[in-house]
C-alpha cells in the first residue's frame, strides 16, 4: 500500500511502482490518505493475482475495470478507465524509463501528474511539481505567477524557477517539494525552504 506520509521511494519494486502510478492517476484533487486506501482496495480486492498491471489487464479482458473501480470508490471512473487502458496498451510508455513528455501522452496525465510520479519514484530526476502550493511559494519569492496551476511554457518557466531555487538552497527536489507542501498544508506551522529561522 502507498504510504501517503512517506511518498518518496526511489527503490520501489515493479509492483510497487505500478501501484504508485495508479495512485498518481487517482489522487489529483483528492486527499492522499483517503486515496491510498481506495487504490489498495481496488487492486487487492479485484479477485486476481499478479502485479497491479497484470490484475488490471485481467479486469479489462473481463470488462470489469469500471465495476471494480466503483466497488473501491476510487472516483474519476471514465478518466481512469481511459488512462489505465492507455497505460497498458501496446507501445505505451514504460513507467520505469519514461520521461515527463512520454507520460503526458496518456489521457488525463498532465505535467503535474507526470512530474509527481517521477519526482517521488526516480532518484536524481530534475523535475518540479507545480501545484497550487508551489505557485504560492514562487509568488512569495516575488515572481509573476498565473491564476491557478500553469500549463505549457508557463509551467516550464515556473518549473525552472523551482529547480534553481532548490539548487540554490542545496536541497534535493523531492525534499524541497515536500517542505513547500508541508508549509502550506500545515497553515504555516512548518517553515518555507530558505526562510529565516
Amino acid at each position: 500500500m502507498i504510504d501517503p506520509y512517506a511518498i518518496t521511494n526511489h527503490s520501489r519494486s515493479r509492483a510497487e511502482l505500478e501501484e504508485f502510478w495508479v495512485f498518481c492517476l487517482s489522487v489529483a484533487g483528492k486527499k492522499a490518505t483517503m486515496m491510498a486506501g481506495k487504490v489498495d482496495e481496488f487492486i487487492a480486492g479485484c479477485g486476481h493475482d499478479g502485479t497491479p498491471f497484470e490484475r488490471i489487464r485481467k479486469l479489462i479482458a473481463e470488462d470489469r475495470l469500471v465495476e471494480e473501480m466503483k466497488r473501491a470508490r476510487v472516483g474519476k471512473y471514465a478518466l481512469l478507465d481511459k488512462a489505465l487502458r492507455a497505460t497498458l496498451a501496446e507501445g505505451a510508455p514504460d513507467i520505469e524509463s519514461a520521461m515527463p513528455a512520454d507520460l503526458e501522452t496518456i489521457p488525463g496525465v498532465g505535467p503535474k501528474t507526470a512530474r509527481f510520479f517521477l519526482l517521488h519514484s526516480r532518484k536524481d530526476i530534475e523535475v518540479a511539481v507545480i501545484d497550487t502550493h508551489m505557485v504560492k511559494y514562487v509568488a512569495s519569492l516575488g515572481h509573476r505567477v498565473p491564476n491557478g496551476v500553469p500549463t505549457g511554457k508557463e509551467y516550464a518557466r515556473l518549473e525552472r524557477i523551482v529547480i534553481d531555487r532548490a539548487r540554490e538552497l542545496g536541497m534535493p527536489l523531492d525534499g524541497f517539494d515536500l517542505a513547500v507542501w508541508s508549509h502550506y498544508a500545515s497553515g504555516g506551522a512548518h517553515p518555507l525552504p530558505g526562510a529565516a529561522a
